[in-house]
């Protein structure tokens, strides 16, 4: 009797802690997220950028809430303050059994953020596993991160340069210098046209690493978030093309070009 007591007690405690925690009408929050998943969100040491917490930051503002970034540094970092509710925001985390448990997912994904294999067409290459990769040379940039699997096979078994500039990256598929190229993989072929070298890249059929990504509320947060209305924004800003564009916009951020002008 007394462990049956002690069990409702637990479970009294946590549903009034979960209510507590998200009991205040916020007119201000703070972001962080991952600092490598460019475009869709990256860290310049300073804040936290890229497409997703552009969204966030315009879907909360129509109900009043302004959003503060905040960069935290690594990932395992970025993971546990979220826990600990020292930022509110987390707008592109994998939906993981772990993260269930300290996070509120806003559905649908907020994207789909996929990496991929792009070639220069007159090399010829053909190239439909990783494990292809082993003979050749690659490049990559240095502030993205391609998923546990992968860095792992290519700390092992590739010849990967990992550079600073995004854009270094096409200058040296371009000339030869590497055999292919690890970039993120963007609709309506917008990134083979930067630099104006259409029909010069090739995008390979091999899947580097795809990366379904929500929006997560800390539980630990005080503040309440209008959630039903964040889920159908998300749905309408995917249906209007308007999360696109953002993204489209964002990889031209992300790799130093300006919006004003053709790259």
């Amino acid at each position: 009797m007394r462990l049956r007591l002690l069990s409702s007690f637990s479970a009294l405690y946590l549903m009034l802690a979960s209510f507590e925690a998200h009991s205040q009408s916020c007119d201000q929050v703070r972001l962080s997220g991952h600092p490598n998943l460019p475009p869709v969100v990256w860290g310049n040491y300073l804040s936290i950028l890229g497409s997703a917490p552009e969204l966030v930051s315009e879907m909360l503002s129509e109900h009043g809430i302004s959003v503060t970034t905040d960069f935290k540094g690594g990932y395992n970092r970025v993971l546990r303050d979220f826990k600990m509710g020292k930022f509110d925001i987390n707008p592109a985390m994998a939906r993981t059994p772990e993260a269930e448990e300290y996070t509120l997912f806003v559905e649908p994904p907020i994207y789909t953020q996929s990496y991929i294999v792009i070639t220069n067409r007159r090399s010829g290459l053909n190239i439909s596993s990783w494990e292809q990769l082993r003979k050749l040379k690659g490049v990559a940039s240095k502030d993205t991160y391609l998923g546990a699997r992968f860095e792992a096979f290519a700390n092992k078994e590739l010849d990967l340069i990992r550079i600073q500039n995004a854009k270094q990256g096409l200058k040296m598929l371009n000339v030869g210098r590497v055999d292919y190229a690890i970039y993120p993989q963007i609709q309506d072929d917008l990134f083979v046209s930067l630099l104006d070298m259409e029909g010069v890249f090739e995008k390979m059929p091999v899947d580097v690493a795809t990366f379904e990504l929500y929006v997560g509320i800390s539980k630990a947060s005080p503040c309440t978030f209008p959630m039903e209305a964040m889920s159908d924004w998300i749905q309408h800003s995917f249906k209007s093309g308007h999360s696109s564009h953002v993204l489209n916009d964002n990889l031209y951020k992300w790799m130093g070009y300006g919006l004003d002008r053709k790259p």
